[in-house]
């Protein structure tokens, strides 16, 4: 038999034996070496797959959950950490009701059926600033789709802004736009208006729909960036 079968029998067998509960993931630390590379993919990865069936995600979607490698090689990973950015992931298939129930975010945007959905059919590794307040401040809509254009960036969508904020309060312990909003711009209401998120002055969730011509210098926008060799 070739290693490389052996490697894949063993693996399968280890797989079975936790999900029959017969040995834990806890089981496997002492075959762990004592160096952990946390800008490795597959580090990135499985914290983020953990972080998400924490909350109750296999429960939400009633099947066991797996998330891909990320596209971001390791180098991009520390390169993104060093500048101040994270790298997070939102599920394929998850919709917006999920996310809001998952993340305990009570939105009327939830459910509403005129906000345009934005579900990923793959799992989507995004880039993303630490930051609690949004750049761009001031500028409308179609002047940050732009600058994201020209600057070869992505927007934030509904979803995608969910998960920042979740992992913001999680993870860096900060709440982001407690005193600004964020524009949406991958999120639409009825197909003209352009949805706006932050948090009320209670910290709950809150979103809300202004036309793309709109500006003030509290609601500004937020960069997604993927690797350009997907």
């Amino acid at each position: 038999m070739s290693e490389t079968k052996m490697r894949q029998q063993a693996l399968r067998l280890i797989q079975s034996m936790i999900d029959d509960h017969i040995i834990s993931t806890q089981d496997l630390l002492r075959f762990q070496t004592d160096t952990i590379n946390i800008y490795e993919p597959e580090y990135i990865r499985n914290e983020m797959e953990k972080w998400y069936i924490n909350y109750g995600i296999e429960t939400i979607l009633k099947k066991k959950f797996t998330l891909d490698l990320p596209h971001f090689t390791k180098a991009e990973i520390q390169e993104a950490y060093e500048s101040g950015d994270m790298i997070i992931c939102l599920p394929k298939g998850i919709t917006r009701k999920q996310l809001s129930e998952l993340f305990h975010m009570n939105t009327w945007a939830a459910t509403n059926e005129f906000v345009m959905d934005k579900i990923e059919i793959e799992d989507f590794w995004f880039q993303t600033k630490i930051s609690t307040v949004p750049e761009y401040l001031d500028k409308t809509a179609s002047e940050i789709k732009a600058i994201f254009a020209r600057e070869n960036k992505l927007a934030m969508s509904l979803e995608r802004y969910m998960v920042f904020v979740e992992r913001m309060r999680s993870i860096y312990r900060k709440l982001p736009d407690q005193k600004y909003k964020t524009w949406l711009l991958n999120s639409k209401y009825e197909n003209s208006a352009v949805l706006i998120a932050g948090q009320a002055p209670n910290q709950d969730f809150s979103v809300h729909a202004w036309m793309n011509n709109f500006h003030s210098p509290m609601v500004g926008g937020r960069y997604v960036i993927i690797p350009d060799h997907i």
